[in-house]
């Protein structure tokens, strides 16, 4: 065991295996964080917590996988990353190696080999040289969901999405010339917005950073596209750290 609890963000959508990583963390003496079982929460957990080490599932299901999250986490702030896997394809390692991991560990992974990885990938990232911030690697082409609307499935691109209206159960993709009705709640819609695109700026709406044209911090108003919208107290200062700025 180490002296010191290492903080292990776990990022893992299956339940069961998310619990018996935790348990074996804890049995190792680390101090698991999350789980999370999507990008969007482990990235908000990277924001707020204090983390030593990312333990990341590469086949996350939703519209960013282990990989591309890795990358998003790796351009907020660095730190030493381990991949686990089900699938040993050599597609998905050369993938994954792109990353710059310090482990690529097949589930189900012994607790003995965790804890050889976790130590080293902490030990080597702490006499390792800063490295240069790594760019989110870009949206997959298939960044499409298929909407129902009149007994047809009809393809929407989540790029062409200026922002996300939610009322009780139905949610509005709105876009440039029209408004598409998704009969969804929006923390399920939530799972298919990419996390480096899109942001939430009051309870009821996310809006694509591609398409926010003005803020104005004083009257908590955002501009995006045509649409003039009311930015919440409590969500306007991760607005304005996603925004680049200048002055």
């Amino acid at each position: 065991m180490s002296e010191v609890p290492v903080r292990v963000l776990v990022v893992e959508d299956e339940p069961l295996y998310a619990e018996q990583l935790e348990a074996a963390l804890q049995d190792l003496g680390h101090e698991p964080i999350g789980p999370a079982p999507d990008a969007r929460i482990a990235l908000a957990l990277h924001r707020t917590e204090h983390l030593d080490v990312a333990l990341l599932d590469v086949q996350l299901r939703g519209p960013v996988d282990g990989i591309a999250l890795a990358a998003q986490l790796l351009a907020h702030r660095p730190l030493p990353l381990l991949f686990l896997t089900s699938c040993a394809d050599e597609e998905t390692f050369a993938q994954a190696r792109q990353v710059g991991p310090a482990a690529y560990l097949i589930k189900p992974v012994e607790p003995a080999a965790l804890q050889r990885a976790i130590l080293l990938a902490i030990s080597n990232f702490q006499a390792a040289p800063p490295l240069a911030p790594v760019p989110p690697l870009a949206l997959p082409a298939a960044d499409t969901l298929f909407v129902k609307e009149n007994g047809l499935l009809e393809k929407i691109r989540l790029s062409e999405v200026q922002c996300v209206e939610a009322d009780n159960k139905v949610c509005r993709l709105v876009l440039a010339t029209r408004a598409v009705v998704v009969r969804m709640p929006l923390r399920e819609l939530m799972q298919h917005l990419p996390p480096s695109h899109f942001v939430q700026i009051q309870r009821s709406y996310f809006v694509n950073l591609d398409y926010v044209v003005r803020l104005d911090p004083v009257r908590s108003l955002v501009q995006v596209g045509e649409n003039l919208l009311p930015v919440g107290r409590t969500y306007q200062a991760e607005l304005l750290r996603r925004l680049p700025t200048l002055g």
